[in-house]
């Protein structure tokens, strides 16, 4: 009797260390994560090793929007590149962050930019977080498998099953956050939209005569 009572006391402290391993709350106890937070951070990487989620998006106003497509998705390859989504006048692709300046700078060769915007997310602490969190669920399962192992009835073996099938689950959704995360540094994500020129009808080309006339009258160089 007592040898189920210590087995029921251990599986409730695990239990207890599960749900904090869930939470986000960046108050928890050093209990779960070996070492706090902050005292993780002061060791964090300096400046040029943090590690920053760049995306780009770029309006390009062009001769033939196909051509221009074509263009780009070959650029894509040459870069070792791939493609996220494609329409008819636009690519989000994601490119290798040390050839993201070489992608945008050709693009620009095609066309007049229109706009132009970059930006940079530094997502160093929020990985770091998880690391921490991954690594000490993965001493909790340990631990589980421990006990599972040395279950001697089936109320114990389905007890710690369910234990261990949730601290699964909250590993493989912290894996995926991480290389999430891990792709989203390595390849920058570049949206390049282009439109061609709008070409007068046969009003604006009147119009675009008089303007020139006009010009060639008050104008000299």
């Amino acid at each position: 009797m007592y040898k189920h009572v210590n087995v029921v006391i251990i599986l409730a402290f695990f239990a207890i260390l599960f749900f904090s391993c869930a939470s986000n709350k960046s108050d928890s106890s050093p209990a779960y994560y070996g070492e706090s937070l902050e005292s993780f951070r002061s060791s964090s990487p300096s400046d040029e090793d943090r590690m920053i989620s760049y995306s780009v998006t770029l309006g390009l106003v062009v001769k033939n929007s196909e051509e221009t497509k074509k263009l780009l998705v070959e650029q894509v390859k040459n870069s070792n590149g791939y493609i996220v989504r494609e329409t008819d006048d636009s690519i989000s692709t994601r490119i290798p962050a040390e050839n993201m300046d070489n992608f945008v700078g050709y693009s620009k060769t095609l066309g007049k930019t229109e706009n132009e915007r970059k930006t940079g997310t530094d997502i160093t602490d929020q990985y770091q977080d998880n690391m921490i969190r991954l690594e000490s669920l993965k001493t909790v399962r340990s631990r589980y498998l421990v006990l599972l192992d040395r279950a001697v009835n089936v109320n114990e073996i389905l007890g710690i099953e369910r234990e261990l099938e949730r601290v699964n689950t909250e590993i493989d959704r912290l894996e995926g956050r991480i290389k999430h995360a891990e792709q989203s540094v390595a390849y920058s994500l570049i949206t390049v939209g282009f439109r061609e020129r709008t070409k007068p009808g046969p009003i604006g080309w009147v119009f675009f005569g008089l303007y020139h006339a006009i010009k060639w009258l008050f104008v000299w160089d």
